[in-house]
């Protein structure tokens, strides 16, 4: 058995008081480069991601039976256990799990004891939570100097907006995202789906910690960061931002057809079976002469109205009908295989039934990966989408820990980095603190 590389950041520790998806992304991001992430909980007030479901609704025991991947055994129906949800032990793969209650003195003064062992403190309350507990920046900065602060509240902590509540797709409203998704006018704005904007607010959580991580390794000083969820999505409107200001123009939904390159056919068409799809762009004339031969040079392909990109941009509604009607008849997977070997860009538009059983690529890359759970047994999670050639992660992948059961590790976290004694534990326990 070889020696475990190092992971990059090991010996950081994150005290993580988030919740929801894009709270809690970008801490489980960094538990899977190293970092020990403390994960606190009360029971009065538990992650919402535990009650959403899918639902593990097998133990530990029939998992082993059944074997680490597979996926019987799910629930979309009434939940069995805080510890079984799907969604949670997806996001929180990584961390460690603690009971505290915050609302309490005792519990806030036990906090500051996990402050002063740690190296960041990552929260998604609203702006002012922390502030009213006696827990804002100078506070914990006068525990440990050099720690590092990260606020994600919704909106930001400064502004007429600071008291407003904000989910991902409030976030995708305000920022314009919803606007620019969708289907040309009159139809509505599409949207982005529930966790679209999450996401992104967890990867720009994950990269400001990890800036201000660098600059404490080269300064030696902590940081404060207000990193709001609202202000990403405005950056991914970039290029409809730059056109207003520059030239004036509004930005108007393009629907599945390409606004800025050149490209038809360019969209999502229908294949046979049940709601089947898949997602065809031709950009050149050299993949438009090799997407007719795949379609048996039909004679309405060799029509002056088809004869170049000009025409055939002019003519999409018609190439569009022209297009689906061959492809209803396709088989998605062999089409995407005929048309790629062509070099037509194409993509089947995949289920997750897809994703998970069929796909080869994503099955090469071992983008799920199997954890052992304390109470579900060995499961399936995905894994953080990136890889290092060095070896600096152990053999299983970047993630080693499963999400955390509720106060699962209350012992490792109170007796062993803050020295409490059992008796001391058992008392805060009594009391309602831990």
């Amino acid at each position: 058995m070889g020696v475990k590389k190092r992971r990059p950041l090991e010996g950081v520790r994150i005290a993580d008081l988030t919740w929801l998806l894009a709270g809690a992304g970008g801490p489980r991001l960094l538990a899977s480069l190293g970092a020990e992430v403390i994960r606190i909980e009360w029971r009065d007030r538990l992650d919402f991601l535990r009650y959403m479901p899918p639902f593990a609704s097998r133990t530990k025991e029939s998992t082993e039976k059944a074997g680490a991947m597979d996926l019987t055994g799910l629930d979309t129906g009434k939940i069995q256990s805080v510890n079984r949800g799907g969604y949670f032990n997806d996001i929180n793969a990584g961390k460690y799990g603690i009971s505290l209650n915050m609302k309490a003195p005792q519990g806030r003064e036990l906090f500051k004891k996990l402050v002063a062992v740690s190296d960041v403190v990552v929260e998604a309350f609203t702006a002012e939570t922390m502030q009213k507990w006696g827990l804002g920046y100078d506070t914990l900065k006068a525990i440990k100097p050099d720690i590092i602060y990260m606020q994600q509240p919704g909106w930001g902590y400064k502004g007429p907006y600071v008291k407003y509540a904000s989910y991902g797709p409030i976030a995708q409203a305000v920022s314009g995202l919803t606007e620019q998704s969708g289907l040309p006018a009159p139809h509505p704005p599409a949207g982005w789906g529930f966790s679209y904007m999450d996401w992104s607010g967890a990867y720009y959580c994950a990269m400001t910690i990890l800036m201000a991580l660098y600059y404490k390794k080269r300064t030696g000083k902590g940081q404060y960061l207000d990193c709001s969820q609202v202000e990403p999505g405005i950056g991914m409107t970039g290029t409809a931002v730059l056109d207003h200001a520059v030239n004036g123009r509004h930005y108007q939904r393009t629907g599945n057809r390409s606004p800025y390159t050149p490209a038809a056919p360019h969209g999502a068409y229908p294949c046979a079976g049940d709601d089947r799809w898949i997602a065809i762009a031709v950009t050149s004339e050299e993949e438009w002469q090799a997407l007719v031969r795949i379609m048996g040079n039909p004679d309405w392909a060799a029509q002056d109205r088809f004869a170049s990109p000009a025409e055939r941009l002019q003519h999409q509604d018609e190439l569009d009908r022209l297009v689906s009607a061959w492809t209803q008849e396709q088989e998605p997977f062999g089409l995407q295989e005929r048309l790629q070997a062509a070099g037509v860009p194409a993509g089947v538009c995949q289920t997750a039934q897809d994703r998970i059983e069929r796909d080869p690529q994503l099955k090469h890359l071992n983008w799920l990966l199997p954890l052992e759970h304390s109470e579900i047994g060995t499961w399936p999670i995905k894994d953080i989408p990136f890889h290092f050639a060095n070896g600096l992660v152990s053999q299983g992948g970047p993630t080693e820990r499963a999400a955390p059961c509720y106060a699962e590790d209350n012992e490792y976290v109170y007796k062993e980095l803050l020295g409490l004694s059992q008796a001391e534990i058992e008392g805060f326990q009594d009391e309602g603190i831990i």
